[in-house]
């Protein structure tokens, strides 16, 4: 009867010990990643375009911090123009601006999933956002992990 229980004791040991190391190894924990969005910012005033500078926070509604701008790329705006004989042509706009920014989350999370004041950020989506000094409108373009 010892004998039994004993080896139903170990039996059972060694079975827990399987399942506990395959939940932490062979599953895998989700670790967590910041999330990097890439943004375009089209056709906006030189002035808005040169208040938003790597480094600067965007905030939501309630003031935390919930993103960083970790690059900016400045270009023209293009705009199409019809030709006298009738072609469209795209061309610089001599005054407005086009931004692409890459901002990184200021906190790890575990999904791509994020939320910008009650908006899901996901590619395609035009999301109105805030620095400390300025506001505009970003159309999403990518989501990644770092």
């Amino acid at each position: 009867m010892k004998k039994i229980f004993l080896s139903i004791l170990i039996f059972l040991i060694i079975l827990l010990s399987i399942l506990i190391v395959s939940r932490k190894y062979i599953q895998g924990k989700d670790s967590d990643f910041y999330v990097v969005v890439k943004m375009s910012v089209g056709n906006i005033l030189p002035e808005v375009a040169d208040s938003i500078n790597i480094g600067d926070y965007l905030i939501d509604s309630d003031g935390n911090k919930i993103f960083v701008v970790i690059d900016k790329i400045e270009k023209y705006s293009e705009v199409p123009v019809e030709t006298s004989d009738g072609r469209i042509l795209k061309v610089s706009h001599p005054i407005n601006k086009s931004l692409y920014l890459t901002v990184k989350s200021t906190k790890p999370s575990k999904k791509l999933v994020l939320s910008y004041n009650r908006v899901s950020v996901r590619i395609g989506g035009k999301i109105i956002f805030e620095t400390s000094k300025t506001r505009f409108v970003g159309t999403i373009l990518s989501l990644d992990k770092e």
